[in-house]
């Protein structure tokens, strides 16, 4: 059966807390998941949106900026916010979340809502800071969160 929804991983995880969504991919993809759910760990290519053809639902983890303590999990419509001055924003909403926009543009789109995690150090370092290191677990139940709403639409 293909994926009917993707969970996608996005950032450098070699930038510390930039690559949160990274690090909360590979967790989850070592837990169960329910049947039609593919975890991709997309890292900085963008290019990993042109392999989405097909699913219904996309959840992109990434850092996101949106001005609360560091750790704290955001949830939004992909719609709401991202580039937006003065709103939330994905720290990767030029790379990943571009080209997953005009890939949907050229076709039917699929659902996008975005798991963002408030980050705090973005330097060279393999290790998420404490603060989001801590926010992990809460991210990937977010998700699961996430994908039990998808199920119930379906």
């Amino acid at each position: 059966m293909a994926p009917r929804t993707a969970v996608v991983g996005v950032g450098n995880s070699l930038m510390q807390d930039d690559g949160v969504g990274v690090h909360v991919a590979r967790a989850l993809s070592e837990t169960s998941l329910p049947e039609g759910v593919a975890v991709i760990d997309a890292g900085t290519d963008p290019d990993v949106a042109f392999d989405l053809g097909g699913v219904d639902r996309v959840i992109v983890i990434d850092a996101t900026r949106g001005g609360e303590a560091p750790g704290t999990v955001y949830r939004f419509p992909a719609s709401d916010g991202v580039g937006a001055e003065g709103g939330r924003r994905a720290c990767h909403d030029v790379g990943f979340l571009q080209t997953l926009r005009d890939v949907a543009a050229a076709g039917d789109a699929p659902q996008v809502v975005i798991i963002g995690v408030e980050p705090k150090v973005i330097d060279w370092g393999l290790d998420l800071s404490p603060a989001v290191a801590a926010s992990v677990p809460r991210a990937i139940e977010v998700v699961r969160q996430e994908l039990r709403r998808s199920d119930r639409r379906t």
